[in-house]
């Protein structure tokens, strides 16, 4: 590169760190630096669920189940309870997995749900879409959910579990979602890598009226694309 462009090795390897500094190369050990793969796209602002934005993407997702039981929301963090509104002697669905995009793995989910609302969930097929899975089999919709963000260390079990190194970016995601009757069907915290996935959120104007469901038919056009 220097040779080609004429400039000194030393201002070579600082656009080299540039470029590595916004995410666009990559370094891998000795092998070099290459370009990053274009990472795909978290939209915080959305209610659907990883498994239906990766599928807007073109990429296809899947998941592995680490754990899934159910326990007395009293032996568990009492956020949980509190989240899902909950007695101490009720049961929730303990659901952690994998989410994987094209088979490669991007985040660590950890969910729960009210038992009562869902008795059968766990002996459902957890790997697809569990958002999915309550709009087919219970007819429950998450239409609105509480998202808290934070930049995180990435414990060692989870780089394991991510087949990553220890110092990769991460995002650590609490989420309360609720349904259209306002009653709390799940509250997760997931860790999401911030090497493979932006994040982005859309704000604007308070609409109202015939203003918004004007905003809500345009972007049901835009996900649909052309229809010929």
């Amino acid at each position: 590169m220097a040779s080609e462009y004429g400039i000194s090795r030393m201002t070579a390897r600082r656009a080299i760190d540039v470029l590595a500094q916004r995410g666009l190369v990559e370094r891998r050990g000795r092998a070099g630096t290459f370009v990053a793969r274009p990472k795909l796209i978290w939209d915080f602002t959305s209610v659907a669920g990883l498994h239906e934005q990766l599928s807007r993407q073109g990429v296809v997702p899947s998941s592995d189940v680490l754990r899934a039981e159910t326990v007395p929301a009293g032996e568990l963090d009492p956020d949980v309870g509190r989240m899902l509104e909950l007695e101490p002697d009720q049961p929730v669905h303990v659901v952690c997995r994998r989410r994987l995009g094209d088979g490669e793995p991007l985040a660590l989910e950890e969910s729960y749900f009210p038992a009562r609302r869902f008795p059968d969930l766990l002996q459902q097929d957890l790997g697809a879409s569990i958002y999915g899975i309550l709009a087919t089999c219970y007819s429950v919709h998450p239409v609105r959910a509480h998202q808290e963000i934070e930049p995180t260390l990435l414990p060692a079990s989870a780089a394991a579990a991510l087949g990553t190194g220890p110092d990769i970016p991460v995002l650590r995601v609490t989420r309360t979602a609720w349904d259209a009757f306002g009653q709390p069907i799940e509250f997760a915290r997931d860790i999401y890598r911030g090497d493979r996935l932006r994040f982005v959120a859309e704000t604007g104007a308070p609409t109202s009226g015939s203003n918004e469901a004007m905003t809500r038919l345009t972007h049901r056009i835009h996900e649909r694309g052309p229809t010929g």
